[in-house]
């Protein structure tokens, strides 16, 4: 780990907690979601339409995340996120009707996106240097992943706790008392650490006077800035629809409820190993290298996936295909925005560079679960799955012909990124 991003570890550690953490108070009602019906009161419709208004607005803020990335300091903004986010949570111990309910989904939709992520993808940027963008984005995602691995583990004891010596709705307000805790701490951590750069104030202070257009319009008019669109959208695809292999493995290979929920599981221990090796070799070989050999392995574990005989003698031989596609697509993940360095896209732009990357991008994110269902219901037993996890393939491929496509455009960038890497290296020794 070279200077800047060493020096800068403590903080790193700190948006990788916070990048995970935040989003618990939005999702947790799914790991809870027999015992959130009934402490809320609320129908299943209800309980769905909570996932849709926080949706929603997610997308919303994608659309104004960058804007606001670039319009005001980071620290304040991830601030003010995780502290916004911690009192909506709070409030959520009143018990309050079905409509409030709506409104505070709604709201974090804002406080965990628009106000935050590209707020959050601009300050990893700035932790480290041109080589380093591999480690910083593959530290932070293989962070989350293990923060999530605890998380997961710890709350799930305090429930269990409180919920045999009390009720269960005791003990859904603990969980409730303890991540809303963890935000506003998190906030006055962030707050403490983190130091905007003086470039990004610079730009902080102009943009206050005027959103910078003349940056958005140049950037949109970059080839590199579609292409880098076209990997995120492609691999994103992969990591929103991992879950259908889950009633898969039970449908083609009669595996029980039990083992069909530990695949699920699975997925949390291959992230941090798909996220640390990306950002490590990444920075040692080049990002868009490693991206392409995350490509190359994502297609081979589907068309594993796919050609795999359903039988139960090879179970074994499933779980190896399913690593593989985890930790390709969670290698994936960490450096979907690590790549924007040989983009040559300035580290105070982020936000900007975010608001096409991230609208285009992630928007698989609302129709990939309508075209997954569409396969299941229009073809019987497993073939639907088959024809969907062909489709995946398929977005596999046309990502892999994409980096090629990017390795073309950014040759220049690539070489200079590499002579610094081994000036880097002499200097080492």
């Amino acid at each position: 780990m070279e200077a800047k991003l060493k020096k800068n570890i403590a903080t790193l550690v700190i948006l990788a907690v916070s990048g995970a953490l935040i989003y618990a108070l939005p999702y947790f009602r799914n790991y809870y979601y027999d015992v959130f019906l009934e402490a809320f009161q609320l129908t299943n419709t209800q309980m769905g339409t909570l996932g849709s208004a926080y949706g929603v607005c997610c997308l919303i803020s994608y659309v104004f995340g960058g804007y606001c990335a670039d319009r005001w300091k980071t620290k304040y903004l991830l601030t003010i996120s995780l502290f916004a986010t911690g009192v909506l949570g709070f409030a959520l111990l009143l018990y309050p009707p079905y409509p409030v309910l709506l409104l505070i989904h709604a709201a974090w939709g804002i406080t965990s996106i628009m106000t935050f992520w590209g707020a959050l993808v601009k300050a990893i940027r700035s932790l480290g240097s041109e080589n380093e963008q591999g480690k910083a984005f593959g530290f932070f995602e293989g962070g989350r992943g293990i923060t999530n691995i605890v998380q997961s583990a710890v709350i799930l004891g305090i429930f269990a706790f409180f919920a045999k010596r009390m009720s269960d709705k005791m003990a859904l307000s603990a969980v409730i008392v303890v991540y809303s805790v963890i935000c506003l701490l998190l906030g006055i951590m962030i707050m403490l650490l983190y130091k905007d750069s003086n470039n990004e104030n610079t730009q902080a202070n102009e943009n206050n006077q005027k959103f910078n257009w003349t940056v958005l319009w140049k950037i949109l008019k970059m080839p590199t800035t579609w292409l880098a669109t076209i990997l995120i959208f492609t691999s994103y695809a992969m990591i929103i629809s991992y879950y259908y292999i889950t009633p898969y493995a039970t449908a083609a290979f009669g595996a029980s409820t039990l083992i069909a929920a530990a695949l699920g599981y699975f997925s949390q221990y291959c992230r941090p190993i798909g996220s640390f090796s990306a950002g490590i070799i990444g920075d040692r070989i080049g990002v868009s290298n490693m991206v392409l050999i995350g490509y190359f392995i994502l297609t081979i574990g589907l068309v594993g996936l796919i050609i795999l005989p359903g039988k139960a003698s090879l179970i074994l031989m499933l779980l190896v295909f399913i690593a593989i596609i985890y930790t390709s697509m969670y290698a994936l993940q960490a450096l979907h925005f690590a790549i924007l360095v040989e983009g040559d896209y300035p580290v105070e732009t982020t936000g900007t560079i975010s608001m096409p990357l991230m609208i285009i991008g992630y928007s698989g994110e609302i129709f990939m679960p309508i075209i997954a269902g569409a396969c299941l219901d229009y073809w019987d037993g497993t073939t639907g799955y088959k024809v969907f996890f062909t489709i995946l393939l398929t977005l596999a491929i046309i990502g892999l012909i994409t980096v090629v496509i990017w390795q073309r455009v950014t040759r220049e960038k690539r070489k200079e990124i590499a002579m610094q890497r081994t000036f880097a290296k002499v200097q080492e020794t």
